[in-house]
């Protein structure tokens, strides 16, 4: 899994996050590891931002330990009174967070394919 890549846009009260790839079993400890230094490292936490813009576009799949996941990033994001907003490009990732009922509880954006 490559890394995981985050902005700041104050100037849009946003902290964006680049998903490397598909969020499974096997990833997802690096991942939420990666995702909780940065929303729990003093510069992000002192900083004035409300939405968490998830960038998904480069996953394919997304098992439950990666719901789990995303569950627990929406839980965190929503303490500090803020939204999350998840960019999807795969149908199977659509599906999965209609099913689950996660497309209740962040925005989701479909983008398509290239």
């Amino acid at each position: 899994m490559n890394t995981l890549t985050h902005q700041l846009d104050l100037s849009a009260g946003t902290l964006s996050a680049i998903v490397p790839g598909d969020i499974l079993s096997t990833t997802a400890d690096t991942l939420r590891g990666a995702l909780f230094d940065i929303l729990e490292s003093a510069p992000i936490q002192a900083a004035k931002w409300n939405i968490l813009k998830l960038d998904l576009t480069k996953a394919r799949m997304v098992d439950s330990v990666g719901l789990n996941l995303i569950v627990s990033i929406v839980r965190a994001v929503k303490a500090r009174d803020g939204t999350v907003e998840v960019t999807i490009r795969s149908a199977n990732i659509q599906r999965t967070f209609s099913f689950t009922r996660l497309d209740k509880q962040v925005n989701v954006i479909k983008v398509e394919a290239d």
